[in-house]
């Protein structure tokens, strides 16, 4: 396995790639889903070092590779101690930590950057201020932001934070459920931050990587199941969408509508109608109501169809022009699914409520109306 030098620079590595999140706690396996000219791992969570390093010596995996081993999920950025690192050895500790997953097999390092609150600058101005110190070419700049930051009132500073820093950028979305439906304006203002700050990212996230990606973001990643596509702060716990335990049941990207869904809400709303079918190299015409099943081998099936879905998208946008070419595609792209949600409706004979049938989400709904900018 070779390591990278810490003078190879991210962006060339990251540029236009759509990265997949996979998480640590499973033992990695190779993903023929994956088109290594236009993806690579992002391998997440407490256990990320580790399984980095084994994707690489153990299955072979030469594709780009990120490690984020998830500092913010139990620790806040501060004024006085942005990154997650003893205080007295902050910047030394950094580098160590940059370094550390270079040996580990990264293309690129991210910085152990603490979840930044609601409208705390200081914490945010003090990411700027560390990580303008860090004298690499190979460095991510991790900014792990409450949604909130993206709000009417916030954005403006945001922007001029991002813009002062000087290395590629990777924003992560914290709020519970989808980020982006917190407010009419975030999506819009995503897009904002990505096109007004040079080489932005957008990591742990879902269909808002497409999103970003067609705006001129550096690089963006989606998560293989939904505790991946947004991060939820340190202090609280995930609140799901339905009551106490039980099994999960894999959430299915339709390829029709341009949106994750539960297999459950699947198994339920095609119960007495014909199920969508997909025609992914992995479903090959299958139900999409039949992943109704929680054993490890059907979560396999419905990460690999989601994967396959997604990434047939991405490389369709890669071959459009990069700006407005590219814009209009992902636009008509966005709208045509937002049409066929009443038509999906109308075929299994059920109405738009959240109980009987489906209903476009907003981002969605978002990225199919909001102008095409040159």
């Amino acid at each position: 396995m070779k390591t990278l030098d810490h003078t190879v620079a991210a962006v060339p590595l990251l540029q236009g790639r759509v990265l997949l999140h996979e998480h640590a706690q499973y033992t990695p396996r190779p993903r023929r889903a994956l088109d290594d000219g236009l993806s690579g791992v992002v391998m997440t969570g407490a256990n990320a070092d580790a399984r980095a390093f084994q994707l690489r010596a153990d299955v072979g995996y030469q594709g780009t590779l990120l490690i984020d081993s998830a500092v913010y999920t139990t620790y806040t950025a501060t004024a006085e101690e942005p990154f997650m690192a003893p205080p007295d050895e902050l910047f030394a500790a950094v580098d160590t930590s940059l370094n550390f997953q270079k040996a580990r097999g990264a293309t690129a390092a991210l910085t152990p950057t603490g979840y930044i609150p609601p409208a705390d600058s200081r914490a945010l101005k003090a990411v700027m201020r560390e990580a303008n110190r860090i004298e690499r070419a190979d460095t991510l700049v991790s900014l792990p932001i409450d949604v909130t930051w993206l709000n009417r009132e916030n954005i403006g500073q945001l922007i001029a934070v991002c813009a002062k820093i000087r290395h590629p950028k990777a924003v992560i979305l914290f709020r519970q459920f989808d980020p982006l439906e917190q407010a009419k304006d975030i999506p819009a203002n995503l897009r904002r931050l990505v096109t007004e700050v040079e080489h932005m990212s957008l990591l742990r996230t879902d269909l808002a990587a497409l999103d970003v990606i067609a705006h001129g973001a550096l690089c963006a990643g989606i998560g293989i199941q939904s505790s991946l596509r947004h991060a939820i702060p340190p202090e609280e716990k995930a609140q799901i969408g339905k009551r106490g335990g039980g099994p999960t049941y894999p959430h299915i990207l339709m390829p029709q509508l341009m949106c994750f869904k539960g297999a459950e809400f699947l198994s339920k709303v095609y119960g007495n109608a014909d199920p969508a079918t997909c025609d992914c190299e992995e479903c090959d015409g299958r139900s999409l109501d039949s992943f109704y099943l929680s054993d490890g081998e059907t979560r396999r099936e419905a990460e690999n169809h989601n994967v396959h879905t997604w990434g047939a998208w991405v490389s369709d946008m890669a071959s459009y022009r990069a700006g407005s070419e590219r814009k209009t595609w992902w636009r008509n792209k966005c709208a045509a699914a937002v049409d066929r949600y009443a038509l999906e409706n109308q075929r299994i004979g059920v109405g738009a409520s959240p109980k009987s049938g489906f209903q476009a989400p907003a981002p969605l709904k978002a990225w199919a109306t909001l102008p095409v900018t040159q």
